[in-house]
């Protein structure tokens, strides 16, 4: 799954949000690019649990179309 989060800016967001994923899914592969703002997520879970893990973290994500 692909997510937008608008608000990530920097590394250390980068290391939030990975870290709210691998919280929910330790096996999620997680990549990041602060450029573009786009969390990839591989997981057999669904999108809901990690937008509202990241959310509780601070972010706001969007699933990206």
């Amino acid at each position: 799954m692909e997510l937008e989060v608008k608000d990530m800016t920097c590394g250390h967001c980068a290391g939030v949000i990975t870290k709210a994923v691998k919280e929910v899914d330790t096996q999620a592969t997680v990549d990041i690019d602060v450029a573009t703002r786009t969390v990839r997520i591989e997981s057999a879970r669904g999108a809901d649990i990690f937008l509202s893990a990241i959310q509780e973290s601070g972010y706001t994500p969007a699933v990206r179309a």
